[in-house]
């Protein structure tokens, strides 16, 4: 025992070290750079294609007074009559007003006119907006968000008077109350609307107001430690007020003592506490409301997943691993609730970048032009490294997905496994597909650092020449470039000195960080859409079978049902059935019979639409099969699988599992059909007993009854049954199939057919007509006694090889 756990350390060991690549994963479930079909644009299209599921939470819902919240989502702007129209003239009026009452400064230096300047691009944009519709629209909405965004964080910056920031405060609400209200006057006068749910734009809105006060923190720190503290400059009269020490304003004394610079020691440390007990709760609560959005975002992209791979066809699921569809339910569709946070960081930095570079070019242009230099290099190492993490990405999430398959089919076949006795090749096999993820894993990992190293050592090169120039200048006391543009920032650089150095220092690192931290995002970016392609694929695929526009429901058979020419196939041009020719009435006992692989199965299969033919018709009452809804028929069409799939429930909810509104009495007649009460009754909780899993309490015959139950239950007016008896004994099968009869004719529902799929000789006799299938045709048809009197015949010569066997059996026995 020792020695084959050694072994197997040993193996492990090799295929997982410590140190280097690894065991290589196999070429046949590996993939090479060649094979990246996914380049920057399509990257860029799988992150667009995400928007169905994250409009509900961007755009919500309308809340209509007397009919409630709309199931849809919203429209982005207007629609249906409502508009926004009012808002124009009301931003216009908030504009005006309080600068025709002198409530607001009219004269000043540049950067006030600037200020207005934005403010007439938010009054023109939102008339804009209202009066066009399209492309002109759409920049529209762009420009009026670009200039209130700018426009409030000037006047939380440039202006120490609030006012300012009051006033456009004011119209934002007022441009934003045009998407949240709209109204729409009709017959029965002016009806109106609001936006709720709107999820997403609460969270962001939030975000963006903590932002701001983050930067007004900064503002404040800055000056007081910077400038006060450390140069004995006297605060500014606003800062001064707030923080009450009004008369170390600069309004009133030019610098600060040693006493005062003592007494405003703790002014950073209440200023820090201060905001900390504003925005802990609000952090704490936004980072919670944000996995609940996200949440709901991944919930409806798996639902749309899932609801897809009902659609698909058989032939798909048989040809795809069940851990494969888990996986890309799992796992890959979490991908979506990262598209947002991957579009905001890259936006931020984008942003942030600039304005760095832009602000540290006011002190040196000659910084700003080193630290914009940094992006060359990094553009360089995205364009080598960024397929490779896209192939890394996509192997590891298909070893993945193999590993998952291996352990499903694992646990599936455990009960083979034992009796064979091959749980060590069972075990092996697990250990190889983990061996295979793992290092899958460890390359993708192992990319990711050689890009980390590599960014990382050119950017400490850029920071330390730009940190070097900085630190001699500040050493040599020379001027900083544009005292002016300085000046407007609310500083006072105006030569190079420590506050100064350590003031662009910060600026200086933080925009090559910045750029370290776009390569790492859009590294992640890639691994998130090679998860989205993932999905994608799938939502891609079309269904074989397809719902008619104009479907009407089925619910009953009355004349017959009919196959005309009826040719299908799994495969092209390989037909498993050639030709069905068919006409089977309604009521009574269908037997379906014939060698193996003559396309029993098959034949119900297209009946329930599973298929479709690929030549010929199959209709009902006169009407071909795809003139009726595909649900219509799934639900008035009832089958018992050969292979006998239960849930690891209670025997209630197994037998309901498809007709969740069958009451008591049902149930208890369905039992009765399938022979099953007396076994039920002697079970620990009756009904309510847990089976295992897939019904491992039951015997292979209770669970083939308890199958018939399940279809029974369902009352419909065709029933199939595929080899519904073959493991009950002689008596108990006699039993359900004259209960079958019964129920197939009773005087609430005379028109019900079932169609028997069968071997056994027994089961074929108690039928009402039988259907021979040989080659892919209908060799025979009838009832058994005419069947039987035709010579040589098929069926007859079926009959007693069946009888033959039979017969020697006994004697055998």
């Amino acid at each position: 025992m020792r020695e084959g756990l050694t072994e197997t350390a040993a193996r492990l060991a090799n295929a997982i070290p410590f140190f280097g690549p690894g065991r290589p994963i196999p070429r046949h479930r590996d993939l090479s750079i060649e094979e990246d079909d996914t380049p920057f644009r399509a990257v860029v299209r799988l992150f667009l294609r995400s928007w169905p599921y994250l409009r509900p939470q961007v755009l919500g819902n309308w809340w209509i007074p007397g009919e409630g919240i709309e199931p849809q989502s919203a429209e982005l702007l207007g629609g249906r009559g409502y508009s926004f129209r009012y808002m124009p003239p009301l931003v216009n009026l908030l504009a005006l007003i309080p600068l025709f009452f002198g409530l607001l400064p009219t004269t000043g230096d540049s950067t006030l006119y600037a200020f207005y300047a934005l403010v007439a691009i938010i009054v023109g944009s939102v008339w804009v907006l209202a009066s066009t519709s399209g492309k002109t629209q759409g920049f529209a909405l762009l420009l009026l968000l670009f200039a209130l965004v700018s426009g409030n964080l000037a006047a939380l910056v440039f202006f120490e008077d609030a006012s300012l920031s009051i006033y456009l405060g004011t119209l934002t609400a007022a441009c934003v109350s045009g998407w949240f209200v709209q109204f729409r006057l009709g017959p029965k006068g002016l009806a109106l609307r609001c936006r709720v749910g709107t999820h997403l734009i609460y969270y962001y809105g939030a975000t963006l107001i903590l932002n701001m006060v983050y930067v007004l923190l900064g503002l404040l720190l800055a000056e007081v430690i910077n400038q006060s503290l450390l140069q004995n400059e006297a605060l500014m009269p606003g800062l001064a007020a707030l923080l009450g020490y009004a008369e170390f304003s600069s309004e009133t004394i030019t610098t600060l003592t040693q006493a005062q610079r003592m007494e405003l020691r703790w002014a950073p440390v209440q200023i820090e506490f201060a905001f900390f007990l504003l925005l802990w709760p609000l952090e704490l609560g936004l980072l919670y409301y944000v996995l609940w959005i996200f949440q709901q975002v991944n919930q409806d992209l798996r639902l749309a997943l899932v609801g897809r791979w009902h659609q698909l066809s058989l032939q798909h699921h048989a040809d795809h691993r069940v851990g494969d569809s888990i996986w890309r339910i799992q796992s890959d569709s979490e991908a979506v609730t990262d598209v947002l946070k991957i579009i905001g960081e890259l936006g931020l930095i984008v942003i942030n970048v600039a304005s760095a570079v832009l602000m540290i070019s006011i002190l040196s242009p000659v910084v700003g032009l080193i630290a914009a230099f940094a992006v060359l290099p990094t553009l360089v190492l995205a364009r080598w490294a960024m397929p490779r993490v896209r192939v890394r990405s996509l192997v590891h999430r298909m070893a993945n997905a193999d590993l998952t398959s291996r352990v499903q089919e694992s646990f599936r076949s455990i009960k083979l496994n034992k009796s064979y006795g091959i749980g060590a090749k069972s075990q092996a096999l697990f250990e190889d597909d983990s061996s295979i993820a793992c290092n899958a894993e460890y390359h993708q990992t192992r990319l990711d650092l050689r890009v980390s190293l590599v960014s990382d050592t050119y950017s400490q090169l850029f920071i330390f020449f730009g940190l070097g120039l900085m630190a001699l200048w500040a050493h040599q006391g020379q001027a900083t470039f544009a005292n002016e543009l300085v000046a407007l920032l609310g500083l006072s650089f105006t030569v190079w000195n420590l506050s100064a150095f350590q003031w662009g220092r910060e600026r200086h690192e933080l925009t090559i960080t910045l750029m370290n931290e776009a390569l790492y995002m859009w590294s992640y970016a890639q691994q998130v859409a090679m998860g989205l392609k993932r999905v994608f694929d799938i939502l891609d695929l079309e269904p074989a079978v397809k719902e008619r526009d104009d479907a009407i429901a089925f619910t009953e058979v009355r004349q017959g049902i009919q196959f005309r020419g009826v040719r299908f196939g799994y495969e092209p041009d390989n037909y498993i059935l050639k030709g069905i020719d068919l006409q089977v009435a309604p009521g009574g006992i269908v037997a379906i019979v014939g060698p193996s692989g003559a396309g029993k199965s098959t034949l119900v299969s297209l009946l329930l639409r599973l298929f479709d033919p690929s030549h010929g018709s199959i209709s009902i009452d006169g009407r071909d099969l795809k003139d009726y809804s595909i649900s219509s028929l799934r639900e008035n069409i009832a089958i018992a699988l050969q292979e006998n799939l239960l849930f690891g429930t209670t025997v209630r909810e197994n037998i309901v599992y498809a007709a969740p509104d069958a009451q008591d009495h049902a149930v208890a007649g369905a039992l009765e059909i399938a022979c099953l009460n007396e076994t039920v009754n002697q079970l620990p909780d009756g009904l309510d007993t847990k089976l295992g899993d897939r019904g491992a309490r039951l015997s292979t015959g209770q669970k083939q009854r308890l199958c018939i139950a399940r279809a029974v239950v369902r009352d419909t007016p065709i029933l199939i049954l595929d080899e519904p008896t073959s493991a009950l004994d002689a008596e108990t099968e006699h039993q359900v199939l004259d209960n079958l009869r019964t129920w197939a004719h009773v005087a609430e529902r005379p028109q019900r057919t079932i169609f028997l799929i069968t071997h056994r000789l027994s089961t074929i006799r108690r039928a009402d007509s039988i259907v021979y299938l040989d080659s892919g045709t209908v060799a025979e048809h009838g009832e058994h006694d005419t069947l039987m009197q035709i010579e040589n015949g098929r069926y007859r010569s079926f009959v007693i090889a069946e009888s033959d066997n039979l017969q020697q059996g006994h004697e055998d026995v």
